[in-house]
């Protein structure tokens, strides 16, 4: 285990990284409603985010598994966001927009590679969980005190101040990797192979890739497929609801009801995480089918329900559900790849394919809306998307039971 003040230093970054890793994409949505940008390209400008994140999400699992630079990739991708959600706050401009979105994308992906990576070998596979479950605790607080300083800035003195928040949790974030010793970390247990040496894998190794191996893991395959059907009905129902207070409803003030939503969902997050983390009594699966059932219910009551307030128990169900497979997603991970040396290879496969659904669904979303702003449909349309991830999780766990074919052990 790595000294307490690196422990204590890894909880403060994953405070200060919730509001640096996705940039400022709910409040970029409905500050893009707000200044009259058509649907289609607000819909494109959010996609090309998701799908850079989708591109990159690989290559940052194998790239953090082979580097012993995880503190310095780190600092590079925290500044990369915040320079381009800069952008992003300052211009119309759609290849600009892209561009800013495509950067935070790119960025946000190394960041969540990295993160895990820290866990993992900060506090080696025995105390993965628990720290998992604090820092999933700390994020979701990190996220809840930014919202709230992002959702006043941008009420009382515009959307621009949005990023004065976003640049004091950068300054924190800097500050926390400066305090994670560099000798505490062990790279062979961050990339889920504690029995190796910390040393990287050779570049000429032919299995480091170790596509074929993931893809004959069925429990991963299957996870992940899930997890994407998932984020396609849930990543585009925070903005949608407010941007359908922006075109629907006069002086609604949906920068400030985005903040609300956000501090609500966060609120109900800590709770969960910690209550995953520490649970003895139920597996982590059971919370993942809990995760899975929430999001149509949450949908329905987005459907049924059009007033601002409304986002007060949609976003509680949201924290239930985020609040679950956020701690659940990297534990199953690292339960189908254990031994494999390549944790954060199959970590970024799964965060790839959820990257898929997540980036598909505000494309989707806003297509579904239109000129005619069909914003119920899109809902039950999210909704329904989210009910296809069950079966697959289902027969993940059957194939876990009978035991499926582990990720191969690479090379050291």
């Amino acid at each position: 285990m790595a000294t307490p003040s690196s422990l204590l230093a890894l909880t403060w970054l994953a405070f200060f990284m919730a509001d640096v890793r996705d940039g400022l994409g709910p409040f970029l949505a409905t500050y893009l409603q707000e200044s009259g940008v058509r649907q289609e390209l607000i819909g494109a400008t959010m996609t090309a985010g998701g799908l850079a994140a989708v591109a990159m999400t690989p290559l940052a699992g194998a790239w953090v598994d082979n580097s012993q630079a995880k503190r310095a990739m780190t600092v590079v991708a925290a500044l990369a966001v915040t320079a381009a959600s800069a952008l992003a706050f300052t211009t119309l401009s759609a290849p600009l927009l892209v561009a800013s979105q495509v950067v935070t994308g790119v960025a946000g992906a190394v960041l969540g590679a990295t993160m895990a990576a820290l866990t993992l070998g900060l506090s080696r596979a025995e105390g993965f969980k628990r720290q998992m479950g604090r820092n999933e605790a700390w994020s979701h607080a990190g996220n809840m005190l930014s919202a709230v300083g992002a959702g006043l800035a941008a009420h009382w003195f515009g959307a621009p101040w949005l990023l004065a928040v976003m640049a004091a949790m950068a300054v924190g974030m800097l500050v926390s990797v400066a305090g994670i010793r560099a000798a505490d970390i062990d790279h062979a247990a961050a990339r889920g192979d504690e029995s190796a040496a910390a040393a990287p894998r050779a570049a000429d190794d032919p299995d480091a890739g170790g596509i074929g191996a993931l893809l004959r893991n069925r429990p991963l395959l299957l996870f992940a497929l899930a997890c994407a059907l998932f984020h396609l009905g849930n990543a585009a129902m925070l903005p949608l609801l407010n941007q359908r207070l922006a075109a629907t409803v006069a002086d609604s003030a949906p920068l400030l009801w985005t903040g609300i939503a956000i501090v609500v969902a966060q609120a109900t997050m800590v709770p969960v995480a910690l209550w995953v983390s520490r649970s003895r009594r139920l597996d982590i699966t059971w919370f993942v089918y809990a995760a899975i059932l929430v999001l149509p219910v949450r949908g329905l009551l987005a459907y049924a329900f059009t007033s601002a307030w409304n986002n007060i128990p949609v976003q509680v169900l949201d924290g239930l559900a985020a609040g679950a497979l956020g701690v659940a997603t990297p534990l199953l991970v690292q339960r189908y790849s254990a031994g494999s040396g390549r944790f954060n290879t199959a970590l970024g496969f799964v965060m790839t394919l959820q990257g898929v659904g997540a980036a598909l669904s505000p494309g989707v979303a806003n297509w579904v809306v239109g000129p005619q702003l069909r914003f119920g449909t899109a809902f039950m349309v999210l909704a329904g998307a989210a009910l296809l991830a069950l079966p697959l999780f289902w027969w993940a766990q059957q194939g876990s039971r009978r035991g499926a074919l582990p990720v191969a052990p690479a090379a050291v």
